[in-house]
C-alpha cells in the first residue's frame, strides 16, 4: 500500500509557519528548499544592486527586488533571485492583500546553484514565460556566464569579456559580465592553484 502526501496550494503555503534557516519554493504542491549560501547571496545582491541603482538613477518605472514571490499556478510559487517588473504590471497586485503577485516578472534572474539543475532551470523558464516574463537571465558562477533567454529566440550566452545589456526590457542598462562575478574574488585571498 502506498501513501500519498497531499499537495498544498499557494494560499495554504501563505498561512504556514516559517521554518527558520530555510527558504522554500512551492513546486506542484511540494516544498523545495532554496539555496541560501553566502556565495549565492553575494551574486544575487550584486545583480540586484546594479539593476536597482540603474532603475532609480534613470527614473525607470520598474520595480527591482530580490527573493520576491510570484504565483505561477495554484500549486506553484517561484522566488526568482532577482526580479524586474514594471510598475504597470505590479499595479494588478494589492500590496495590502495577503499572498503574492499572480504574475511573472518582466525579467526573472536566477543564480545557478546545486539545487538548480538544467532541467529545473528549463522548467522555471517555461513557467516564467507562460506567466508573461519577457526575459530570463541565468547567471552561472562557475563558468562566470550569463544566459539570456527570450520567448521564441535562441539563447544567448555571455562570458566574462562580454557586456550584458538590458534592452529592451531594462532600457539603458549595461554592465560587464565580469563585474557581476567580481564579488566572488575576495581581496587578499590566495590565488587558486594552476591546473
Amino acid at each position: 500500500m502506498t501513501t500519498r502526501t497531499r499537495k498544498i496550494t499557494v494560499d495554504e503555503f501563505w498561512e504556514m509557519v516559517s521554518d527558520p534557516g530555510h527558504r522554500y519554493e512551492l513546486v506542484d504542491g511540494e516544498l523545495v528548499d532554496m539555496d541560501g549560501k553566502p556565495r549565492h547571496g553575494r551574486i544575487t545582491t550584486r545583480i540586484g544592486a546594479l539593476l536597482q541603482i540603474h532603475a532609480f538613477e534613470s527614473q525607470l518605472p520598474l520595480d527591482v527586488g530580490v527573493s520576491t514571490g510570484f504565483v505561477m499556478s495554484e500549486t506553484t510559487l517561484r522566488f526568482p533571485d532577482v526580479h524586474v517588473t514594471s510598475w504597470e504590471r505590479l499595479a494588478e497586485y494589492d500590496e495590502a492583500a495577503p499572498g503574492w503577485p499572480r504574475l511573472a516578472p518582466d525579467v526573472a534572474i536566477e543564480i545557478v546553484s546545486a539545487s538548480n539543475t538544467p532541467a529545473a532551470l528549463d522548467r522555471k523558464t517555461a513557467e516564467y514565460f507562460a506567466g508573461g516574463s519577457r526575459a530570463v537571465w541565468i547567471a552561472d558562477p562557475d563558468p562566470r556566464t550569463v544566459k539570456i533567454r527570450r520567448p521564441g529566440q535562441p539563447e544567448r550566452i555571455l562570458g566574462p569579456v562580454d557586456v550584458l545589456t538590458g534592452d529592451p526590457e531594462i532600457p539603458g542598462f549595461s554592465c560587464a559580465v565580469a563585474d557581476i562575478f567580481a564579488v566572488l574574488d575576495r581581496p587578499g585571498a590566495p590565488a587558486p592553484p594552476d591546473e
